[in-house]
């Protein structure tokens, strides 16, 4: 198995996402342009095939960026998922009505934005105390760059590098390797820790107004008995676009399983809104 706690997550993800599935670093990598003083608000919509939910379940992401000293960028993230079934729920539980914070997130980026090798460091705080079908439905929107951000009890250290190539007229090229460790407190503290690596490659073009890309994100676990790569790993297609007037950088975001196993379990794509507001 890729882990245990992982696999007992994804069991409860899958019996949650009969109302979430089928949709369903700190700051997506998916926010381009990533290299100037902001705050953004992501938002991600699970897309319920087998259950309904209310036109107010999201998950958000609150992110903020701040450059200190010429390369250096100072990143901070706040997680929030509201979630309420409004029917089509298995006959053994109450329809979830409920909200509530994630892990919060704060690291630091050495090296240049724009172009070259940038190391990534970050730690994000256990807030999460339990796995309810809430916490499961926002660690599952988003469940390959950011499922520690809901999960309980858990204290992941990122430590990794990026790989940026930008070219005059406009188009660039990011490269990312990260390892993560898990660290499990509190009442899980008797569980072996895990090291997972998030690697990804991206595309895009980006001019004064206008940028679009895509790429493919993978996770992959280190530790634990799993055999072969598809048993350890899990990847998605991401696509991209923002569109930049004044201060505010309002974007897109699709987000493709590329697993069997994970489109088995009704996990489909992923949409999601962002809104950026250059300082």
């Amino acid at each position: 198995m890729k882990s245990k706690f992982l696999s007992s997550f994804l069991v409860l993800f899958s019996t949650v996402c009969f109302g979430v599935t089928d949709s369903v670093q700190a700051q997506s990598i998916l926010l381009e342009p990533n290299n100037v003083t902001a705050i953004q608000l992501e938002m991600l919509r699970p897309n319920a095939h087998y259950t309904d939910i209310s036109n107010s379940s999201f998950t958000f992401f609150l992110s903020g960026r701040v450059r200190v000293g010429r390369d250096h960028l100072l990143r901070a993230e706040v997680p929030f998922v509201n979630y309420k079934e409004e029917g089509g729920v298995e006959y053994w539980r109450t329809p979830e009505d409920d909200s509530q914070f994630g892990n919060p997130y704060l690291g630091l980026d050495v090296g240049s934005p724009e172009s070259g090798f940038q190391g990534e460091f970050g730690v994000r705080a256990p807030v999460v105390s339990e796995l309810t079908e809430t916490a499961a439905a926002g660690s599952g929107s988003d469940y390959i760059e950011r499922i520690e951000a809901f999960l309980p009890d858990l204290v992941p250290i990122y430590m990794g590098l990026n790989y940026r190539v930008k070219t005059e007229n406009g188009f660039g090229m990011r490269f990312r390797m990260v390892p993560v460790f898990w660290i499990w407190v509190g009442e899980r503290s008797e569980v072996d820790n895990d090291i997972y690596v998030l690697y990804s490659g991206q595309a895009w073009y980006q001019d004064k107004k206008v940028g679009v890309g895509g790429g493919i994100t993978g996770r992959i676990i280190t530790t634990g008995d799993a055999s072969g790569f598809d048993e350890r790993s899990f990847h998605q297609f991401d696509f991209f676009a923002n569109y930049t007037f004044g201060t505010w950088m309002p974007g897109f975001q699709i987000r493709f399983p590329l697993d069997d196993s994970i489109r088995a379990r009704g996990i489909n794509p992923t949409y999601s809104l962002s809104l950026g507001w250059k300082l």
